[in-house]
């Protein structure tokens, strides 16, 4: 019996040391971080970063003392926006427009750490919920301005952003970033994300048949962060 009760001793103490362990090496943790993005489209350079967040969840695994492996599940809200102004006998004119768009990203990043320094990179998918379209135009005291959802079915150009066959809901893309982290858990970070496919499609018309033809329209996101790792 005493013998027993010896061997289950050290059996739980084992078990408590494993456990103790790997709780060791893994870190969750949580983190919000401003957007400054834009979407990259080859026939259209006017287009400038719109401000946006993003805030979720994160998991971390060291696999040693200088090299982690880590998944984050976040909300990240996008998009790019574009202005026109100028004048014409005498009246001033201008025209705003803005996409945004709601997406939820997975990055999966390998971390390598030099001290409080981590240098990240890795690949990131995403998953597009759905978004809209503003246009906005000035003419001299005049303001017009219409507001299109992903979800609507719209006439004229506002189609093209407003239907869902028009743009691809997953991405493939990639992040690089560096952050600091400080011994209590608090970091901070700075990160650049691109996705590798395209946010838009063409859809031509031939007979009754669609013929999708890709857009060049990639996703280019700026985030600096703050966040707590547990």
């Amino acid at each position: 019996m005493k013998k027993a009760f010896k061997i289950m001793a050290v059996a739980a103490v084992m078990v408590f040391a494993t456990s103790s362990s790997l709780m060791a090496q893994f870190k969750f943790g949580v983190k919000a971080s401003g957007n400054l993005s834009n979407i990259y489209m080859e026939d259209t350079t006017t287009t400038t970063m719109k401000p946006g967040f993003n805030a979720g969840i994160m998991g971390e695994y060291f696999l040693n003392d200088n090299m982690s492996i880590g998944a984050e599940l976040l909300y990240s809200m996008q998009g790019a926006q574009e202005k026109h102004e100028g004048e014409e006998r005498g009246v001033k004119w201008s025209t705003k427009s803005a996409i945004t768009t709601h997406n939820i990203n997975l990055p999966i990043l390998f971390r390598f750490y030099f001290g409080g320094f981590a240098v990240e990179l890795g690949p990131q998918f995403g998953f597009c919920l759905g978004g809209k379209y503003k246009y906005t135009s000035e003419i001299g005291d005049n303001e017009n301005e219409s507001t299109t959802s992903f979800s609507d079915a719209e006439e004229d150009v506002r189609k093209f952003f407003s239907d869902y066959k028009f743009y691809n809901r997953f991405s493939v893309g990639g992040a690089i970033g560096l952050s600091y982290n400080l011994p209590n858990g608090l970091f901070f970070g700075a990160r650049y994300t691109h996705d590798f496919t395209d946010l838009f499609n063409k859809v031509a018309i031939d007979g009754s048949n669609y013929k999708n033809e890709a857009i060049k329209s990639r996703n280019g996101v700026i985030s600096v962060s703050v966040g707590y790792k547990f």
